[in-house]
């Protein structure tokens, strides 16, 4: 009878090593999505999904320019290709996926070059552009990147300040000790602002901290995101 092997001793993947695999073996991801470590920047942060976004881009013509606005969209690189146009010029072709579709963004000359670093698969990503006149026949309009950056740093460079709703009932120990500590190992220039409420008198204040201001991070914002009895506003920067 032959004996059952024995596997070697070994340390136990990541979530993002896990889902890696998932990917590769089954075509999708199972124990979860590598943008569910940023669930607070798609909620707070202005980011639009890409199925809306690609309403949008299909849709847009000369005279629905959308006035020069700025999108925000992130998602996961699923493809990335660097490659050459017939006058032998490098451009590259991006494509990023979130919970609700996915979108292919082109990438030419100096944006290339500014760029190309991003063009990695499995990488997080935040882009931000805006859409400009094509040199396409019929007035259509273009996607124009004019930022890439990783969505992990997005809460403590983009974070003017945090604005916390809550009742009195809302407040415990836990949630002040919380807040206070995480303030002071995580010092910075963003604001933290209460808006108090009190049901029973229907008063309501507003409290400033009195500390210089923090650093949002992800265990804030894990924090804020599970205390479901609480308002929550993210002021940009």
């Amino acid at each position: 009878m032959l004996q059952e092997p024995k596997i070697a001793p070994c340390e136990p993947w990541t979530l993002t090593e896990k889902l890696d695999h998932e990917k590769e073996v089954t075509g999708m991801f199972m124990s979860g999505h590598p943008l569910d470590h940023y669930r607070f920047e798609l909620k707070y942060y202005g980011i639009m999904p890409l199925n809306d976004f690609n309403e949008i881009k299909e849709s847009v013509t000369l005279s629905q320019s959308n006035g020069g606005k700025n999108f925000k969209i992130a998602g996961l690189v699923t493809q990335a290709q660097h490659r050459k146009t017939k006058t032998n010029k490098d451009f590259g072709i991006l494509a990023i996926e979130d919970y609700y579709g996915k979108t292919e963004l082109a990438l030419f000359g100096e944006d290339y070059v500014r760029f190309k670093n991003y063009l990695e698969i499995g990488k997080s990503l935040i882009v931000i552009g805006t859409f400009k006149a094509s040199w396409k026949e019929g007035g259509a309009y273009d996607f124009k990147v004019g930022s890439i950056n990783l969505l992990e740093t997005v809460k403590p460079t983009m974070t003017k300040g945090i604005e916390i709703s809550l009742t009195t009932t809302t407040v415990s120990s836990d949630f002040v000790n919380f807040v206070t500590q995480n303030m002071k190992q995580n010092p910075g220039k963003t604001s933290l602002k209460f808006h108090l409420y009190e049901p029973e008198e229907n008063m309501k204040i507003t409290l400033y901290t009195s500390e210089k201001g923090f650093t949002m991070n992800d265990e804030m914002g894990d924090f804020l995101m599970e205390n479901l009895d609480i308002d929550l506003s993210v002021l940009l920067s």
